[in-house]
């Protein structure tokens, strides 16, 4: 299968990216303020069943299926034997989880405290195999994965403007969503069938346990302060602070996924490399992606801390004012999980490093697990955004140990002293613009302190003439020449 462009691959996933950002950017405001927040709080902790119940069932399929394909992409009879194992696996762990949710309604009353919200879930996690994420991002597949997301998410959109209108309304809005999940695995599934054969080969599960099981530890691992949390809190809390979390988390999550994306491109390309033992374009690939995800993570980190306040505002507003400090709390996990993407989907998976890759994600669960006991009690939400946060910091470190022959050859001290230095030369002068500047109307003021803070560090970055940076402005500037 011919190589796509990394650079166009990344730019579609950017796109995809931030087509689930600004979506939300639309909903959440208009939703958050009719839903309020104890619905919110109450949609959310079933949202966070469904996706923990989605997670066990792909056991570990949603990363490894990803490294699969990419090593065996240019061969369709193989392809289409390892891409009908894996879907048929994670059909039977899908059954296997709604028979355990059901179960679990005997001696769990909070589960049934909203029966509508508990079966739109059970939908969700019926449908998800079909999706097959897995299959399109290993076969580098991002053109399609971006016009689907976006025409799934305007027609989604749409439809929150017409049927949400009042507080009542909102295990629609919840059905609404669901449904945007299903229709996308319906649409996966159509297609897939363009890369493979439906006609049925011998199957051979064995090889796929070992690795699969170690990538799942790890799943369930990182899930456990992703998801789990919510949980968490609707259980030792009430709904107010998985509302209030909610939020953060939102914000965190948004942005977390625009500087991973990234990662979830050249996850493949790297599992190409390292099963074709290319040293040298593996390096050069690692040295680049170090150089941009710092250069994306350090100030988005910066901005989002000193503008949690209007950033809340704004998606929430007044009611939801007591999750600042949770927001600036968490949002440091932006450059953590960016770098530990780095040294995990990068370096040790594509490796074949499961086990290593594993010890660290999971010594993070149970760090997270442990504080969020200590914590969520006294603190609620605040102890939620802490517990992720330290323990995002001690998954990081392990995984840097095992992975310090790939990361620190490829690092650059002058580049990061460069971003280290852009970034707080733009926090001062947008601090200096607030205190010159006083606006009464907070969505103004936060898109004029977002553009002086992030024009300011394009120009530092330009004036120290930063490499990658000036590659694309020129990249840029020959295309609109050229079309001239």
């Amino acid at each position: 299968m011919k190589q796509k462009s990394i650079s166009q691959n990344a730019i579609l996933n950017i796109i995809y990216t931030l087509t689930n950002m600004i979506f939300p950017l639309f909903t959440f405001p208009y939703v958050s303020r009719i839903i309020l927040v104890d619905l919110m709080g109450r949609i959310s902790f079933y949202q966070s069943i469904s996706s923990y119940a989605i997670m066990v069932a792909s056991v570990g399929i949603s990363t490894y299926g990803i490294r699969a394909v990419a090593r065996c992409r240019d061969d369709k009879v193989l392809l289409t034997k390892t891409v009908q194992e894996l879907f048929i696996i994670n059909s039977i762990g899908t059954a296997f989880v709604i028979c355990v949710i059901l179960f679990s309604l005997l001696f769990l009353d909070r589960l049934k405290d909203d029966a509508l919200l508990l079966i739109i879930n059970i939908l969700l996690i019926l449908t998800a195999p079909l999706g097959m994420n897995w299959l399109y991002s290993g076969l580098e597949q991002y053109s399609f994965i971006t016009r689907r997301a976006i025409a799934v998410k305007v027609l989604s959109l749409m439809a929150i403007f017409a049927f949400v209108k009042t507080k009542d309304d909102y295990t629609i809005y919840a059905l609404i969503i669901a449904l945007s999940s299903v229709i996308t695995y319906v649409i996966n599934f159509a297609f897939c069938q363009k890369f493979i054969s439906f006609k049925l080969i011998k199957h051979n599960y064995k090889p796929h346990f070992k690795p699969m099981l170690l990538l799942f530890s790890s799943i369930l691992a990182i899930n456990i302060y992703t998801h789990l949390d919510s949980a968490m809190l609707g259980f030792i809390c009430d709904d107010r602070q998985v509302g209030l979390y909610t939020i953060a988390i939102y914000a965190k999550t948004a942005l977390l996924t625009t500087v991973n994306a990234i990662s979830a491109v050249l996850l493949p390309r790297v599992s190409y490399y390292f099963s074709n033992e290319n040293t040298d374009a593996l390096h050069s690939l690692l040295r680049k992606s170090i150089s941009i995800i710092s250069m994306i993570s350090v100030p988005l980190t910066v901005f989002f801390i000193l503008k949690a306040k209007d950033c809340v505002l704004i998606l929430g507003g007044e009611d939801y004012i007591d999750s600042v400090p949770c927001m600036q709390v968490i949002m440091p996990v932006l450059l953590i999980s960016g770098f530990s993407n780095i040294t995990g989907n990068q370096i040790l998976i594509p490796q074949g490093k499961d086990s290593c890759f594993m010890k660290a994600v999971v010594s993070g669960a149970f760090a997270d697990i442990i504080l969020n006991s200590l914590l969520m009690p006294h603190y609620g939400c605040l102890g939620a955004a802490t517990a992720t946060l330290i323990a995002e910091m001690i998954q990081m470190m392990i995984q840097l140990h095992f992975a310090k022959g790939f990361v620190i050859p490829n690092v650059s001290l002058k580049k990061t002293f460069i971003i280290f230095f852009s970034t707080c030369e733009s926090a001062l002068v947008m601090c200096g613009i607030e205190r010159v500047l006083v606006l009464k109307n907070f969505w103004i003021e936060f898109i004029v302190c977002a553009m002086s803070f992030f024009i300011i560090y394009m120009i530092s970055l330009l004036v120290f003439k930063e490499e990658y940076l000036l590659t694309y402005v020129h990249s840029f500037q020959r295309k609109v020449f050229t079309r001239r």
